[in-house]
């Protein structure tokens, strides 16, 4: 049994132990109110449609050609962009065009004779089809995030066949700086062959300057089709917006690639090459409610000269509700000089059932 003594100097450690927990906790708690938005504010905006609805409720933000919008008696609602009149709201956004160029501002009052355009705190007014995203400026980390992960499964039972795809996105855009994470899982067992794999991820950040983006990407890949046991990719460059509207985004990169391969012969081994891609994604909210979506990327081997590596992907989704889709999507990659014990191509083909968030 413990003596009077002794407990107290236990009591006083316990005490000592508890007060310097406190800042760990308070930083825990501040984390945690900044990743979530403020408490809800009084749904005071108003938007007015072309076919002269006014609706009050509270703007979530805007992208893809969607309004993400709260009301209390409707509860949250999608509305297409492209088919509002007028936004008001006394409350600050950013604000961003088709031409790269982003504004801080409240979204004031039209004159009454104007229409199609928002007006910000200067007197500026914008075209309507010109506005591509508006984000609250007390958003909080979820309102910045869009994410979307598809999965498609297969079972024969006459070679014991198990099929499993997989692919996802979660991504993050703040006022300068954003970043991605991206993933592909492709795994096939059957009975009568080796089990075939094909997986990637991919980590890039971003630096934002208009329609430029500075880029920096870490990349791991596997493909026992190809007989590759594990490639890594650190790429650097730079995406232009070519095309950045409420139906469409075409990007072109450019930059170099430092890249060690290992495959299942031979030793490991470093490149350096080019790097050059695009991606065109179109998306519609009328019905169908479709989303598509075309990446290709090109690596020409400045260290092995006449090896060239393509890859291409081919993305299509229909809506079947809110935030839920069935798609198909197709993958290919080539490699003009493959080991000798390596094929040059490989492709992937699989319907899929996916759910996105804010894309």
């Amino acid at each position: 049994m413990a003596t009077p003594p002794e407990t107290a100097r236990r009591s006083e450690r316990q005490y000592k132990q508890r007060v310097a927990a406190l800042p760990v906790v308070g930083a825990v708690l501040v984390a945690l109110a900044a990743a979530f938005p403020a408490a809800a504010r009084e749904k005071s905006d108003l938007v007015v449609l072309v076919n002269g609805n006014n609706i009050n409720g509270e703007i979530m933000g805007l992208s893809r050609g969607k309004l993400d919008y709260k009301t209390d008696d409707a509860g949250r609602l999608s509305i297409e962009w492209l088919k509002i009149l007028r936004v008001t709201s006394a409350y600050s956004y950013e604000i961003e065009t088709t031409a790269g160029v982003r504004y801080f501002s409240t979204l004031q009052p039209l004159p009454a004779d104007e229409k199609g355009a928002l007006r910000l705190d200067d007197g500026t007014t914008i075209p309507i089809r010109d506005v591509v995203a508006i984000v609250p400026l007390n958003a909080g980390f979820f309102s910045r995030l869009s994410a979307y992960l598809d999965l498609g499964f297969a079972l024969a039972k006459a070679n014991k066949a198990v099929t499993l795809n997989s692919d996802g996105l979660v991504a993050y855009r703040g006022e300068r700086m954003g970043t991605s994470l991206q993933f592909n899982v492709y795994l096939q067992d059957s009975s009568n062959v080796a089990t075939a794999v094909a997986n990637s991820v991919q980590l890039t950040g971003d630096l934002y300057f208009g329609r430029w983006t500075a880029q920096l990407s870490v990349i791991a890949e596997q493909n026992s089709e190809l007989d590759l046991n594990l490639r890594l990719t650190l790429a650097g460059g730079a995406a232009y917006a070519a095309i950045q509207s409420n139906s469409m985004m075409l990007l072109a990169k450019a930059g170099l690639a430092g890249i060690r391969e290992k495959y299942t012969t031979g030793d490991a081994a470093w490149y350096l090459t080019g790097y050059l891609g695009g991606s065109w994604d179109v998306f519609r909210y009328d019905s169908p409610k479709l989303d598509s979506a075309i990446l290709v990327a090109v690596y020409p081997y400045l260290t092995d000269l006449g090896r060239v590596r393509v890859e291409t992907t081919i993305r299509l989704k229909y809506e079947l509700f809110t935030d839920f889709n069935v798609g198909l999507n197709l993958s290919d990659t080539y490699d003009s000089r493959p080991p000798e014990s390596g094929s040059n191509n490989d492709y992937n083909f699989s319907i899929t059932i996916g759910w996105s968030y804010r894309r």
